[in-house]
Parts: C-alpha cells; structure tokens; sequence
C-alpha cells in the first residue's frame, strides 16, 4: 500500500480518541465498526454494574468475535450444501 493510498481517522471509543491509518477505501467500514464497538462498549458499560473500560472493551470484543465464528459456520456449511447440491445435480445429468 501506497503512502498515497492511506488515509489516517480518529475514532472514538470509551472516551478516547485513537488514531489509525488505513487505505481510503477502507476508511469509512473502519469508521462503522469502530462506531458499533463503541455502542456496544457503552451498552455494556451501562448496563453491568462497576464494570471497568477495558472490561466493557473486553466483552464486546469477544461477543463480535463469536459472532464472527458463528457467521462463518454458517458460511461453511451453507457452502457445503451448495456444493452437496451441486454433485447431486451433476449426477442427475
């Protein structure tokens, strides 16, 4: 990646800024996804009593991540029935 093809942002999470560089065409998903983990971070804060920052972060952290494992079961499996179907229909001819 080129120096011209990066873009630096600002995103917001529990109170801080942070900075990152990334490729422009990446910028604005970068930005949606820290934009959701910052919700869920201050969802997750407010609703479990004297849970610290870095806890919050922690936990909506690994709820993405399992929701990230269980999109790709999905994935996999789906892909696994197309390709089951797709033997039997050869077959079939």
């Amino acid at each position: 990646m080129l120096a011209e093809d990066t873009k630096g942002i600002v995103i917001k999470i529990m109170g801080k800024q942070h900075q990152f560089s990334c490729a422009n065409e990446d910028a604005e998903h970068l930005k949606q996804a820290a934009d959701k983990l910052a919700v869920m971070c201050e969802d997750i804060k407010k609703n479990t009593a004297a849970v610290s920052s870095e806890r919050a972060l922690l936990v909506a952290s690994i709820n993405l991540s399992y929701s990230l494992l269980m999109a790709n079961e999905k994935i996999a499996g789906d892909h696994h029935r197309q390709n089951a179907l797709i033997s039997k229909l050869k077959h079939a001819l």
